[in-house]
């Protein structure tokens, strides 16, 4: 793991940014408290930004409310596969 202050981070930002990519942790820092964390992302940890209808988010609610009131939630096996049930 590595713990940097916010300074220091500015005159190696990219240097860290490869190493959190590599698997490192990259911790920032202001003082003693620890404030922030670089970590890499995947398309797949983008894949749910996804901007619904106000239908299509009110059938997501409704949803919900139904598989609560039966005690079974739906349940996916990828990110993908939620975002395409609340596109059908």
């Amino acid at each position: 793991m590595i713990c940097t202050t916010l300074k220091e981070a500015k005159a190696k930002l990219n240097m860290l940014v490869q190493k959190a990519i590599a698997g490192e942790d990259v911790i920032l820092m202001r003082g003693s408290n620890h404030i922030a964390a670089i970590i890499p992302i995947s398309d797949d940890d983008l894949s749910l930004n996804v901007n619904l209808t106000d239908r299509q988010a009110d059938r997501l609610w409704q949803d919900i409310k139904s598989e609560k009131m039966k005690g079974k939630l739906m349940s996916f096996d990828s990110p993908s596969q939620a975002v395409e049930s609340l596109l059908e």
